[in-house]
């Protein structure tokens, strides 16, 4: 079962993958056995602009109003509160076995994660189905629960493997469930909870290098779209703002800002820009891939999922598409512009010179300090 996953995972953008609700993340898990490492990050559910204030909007999601939901949307919900509670009792498990800080201050945000969960089980009278520490209602994570621990026994190595594995499958789940929820409330959350992981995948990568010397493989993504989220999340922005980011009650985040000046995003190549033209096969929150008229398959990296969304780029599957773009850091190809075939509507991500549209600035400069901001990513 964990190999057919596996081999449905590779090639096919996570957003677009049906699978099964309450198995995936189990199956996924147990096809690599691997272990993982972790690092903080706030995401939640108020807006926040990350200036450093240490403030945000107040906006929460109860502030959307709710909406019919489904038996498929309720099991989700279900699904998605054991799945960050397994991320919580893991990363606490694997604290208590190596000391490092990054695991405790993972398993922190993994909390707040299920406690926004916990809201729209509120919201729509579901039953919690959260038990004790180490103890899951769904059999497919209380099984994936004891291997985990087994792995991040093994070895400190094996321990941060496990918490980026975690990362990686949780991030496949929410793409997943994203894809198959209309509801805006949900939406909202379960993109704070993909923010999230984007950063404990950072997290958990880079401390496994500083703490072993190695080089993180990814398990379960598609390298191309790992290779976006490692490289792209969580740069600072201009004039040394932190970027937006979220807050459970409303009132504070732990955001990235950055300490000089420009974007934290370093300025693009685009001398080798090209224009190009193919179909769309599937689509994420970070890019899409596309088959080109050649036949040749290529992810095509689009940035900041805010960014994407609040600009209302979502081509249907099959949609033709004239792409203008480079191939930028680990040979991604990056688009600069999007034209959709059948509607003449143009997407701008990036500027003429290769610049993101959002970043919030036009420097080069080197962000990504640590600051105290409002927020905590983009």
């Amino acid at each position: 079962m964990f190999n057919n996953l596996k081999n449905v995972l590779i090639g096919v953008l996570s957003a677009v993958i049906v699978i099964a609700i309450g198995a995936s993340a189990y199956s996924a898990f147990a096809s690599a056995g691997t272990t993982p490492a972790a690092a903080p990050d706030t995401t939640t559910v108020d807006y926040g602009n990350g200036n450093n204030s240490g403030t945000g909007t107040g906006t929460t999601v109860l502030d959307i109003p709710a909406t019919d939901i489904s038996a498929e949307e309720s099991a989700s919900l279900l699904f998605m509160r054991e799945e960050e509670k397994l991320a919580r009792d893991v990363y606490n498990t694997l604290y208590t076995t190596w000391g490092i800080q990054t695991f405790t201050n993972i398993a922190s945000s993994e909390q707040m994660h299920m406690d926004e969960i916990k809201l729209l089980l509120d919201r729509y009278a579901l039953a919690d189905p959260a038990l004790a520490p180490g103890q899951f209602t769904d059999s497919n994570l209380q099984a994936l629960y004891d291997q985990l621990i087994v792995q991040g026994d093994l070895s400190l190595a094996d321990a941060l493997k496990v918490g980026a594995a975690i990362e990686e499958i949780d991030i496949l789940d929410l793409q997943t469930r994203f894809a198959q929820t209309d509801n805006a409330d949900i939406q909202l959350v379960y993109n704070n909870l993909m923010n999230g992981s984007f950063s404990h995948l950072q997290a958990f990568t880079s401390t496994l290098t500083q703490q072993t010397g190695e080089i993180y493989q990814p398990q379960y993504l598609p390298v191309d779209q790992y290779q976006v989220i490692i490289n792209t999340s969580g740069n600072g922005n201009s004039n040394g703002s932190g970027n937006q980011g979220t807050s459970a009650q409303g009132s504070y985040g732990q955001g990235n800002g950055g300490q000089g000046t420009g974007t934290g995003i370093p300025q693009a190549d685009i001398s080798g820009a090209t224009t190009i033209h193919g179909v769309v096969n599937s689509v994420d929150l970070t890019g899409m891939s596309v088959t080109l008229d050649d036949g040749t398959i290529l992810y095509v990296d689009l940035g900041n999922s805010r960014y994407i969304q609040s600009i209302g780029f979502a081509p249907a599957i099959g949609e033709g598409l004239t792409i203008y773009g480079f191939p930028g850091d680990q040979e991604l190809y990056s688009a600069i512009t999007v034209t959709v075939d059948s509607t003449g509507a143009i997407y701008t991500f990036r500027s003429e010179t290769g610049q993101p549209l959002w970043s919030g600035g036009n420097g080069n400069g080197q962000g990504g300090g640590n600051g105290n901001g409002g927020g905590n990513r983009p």
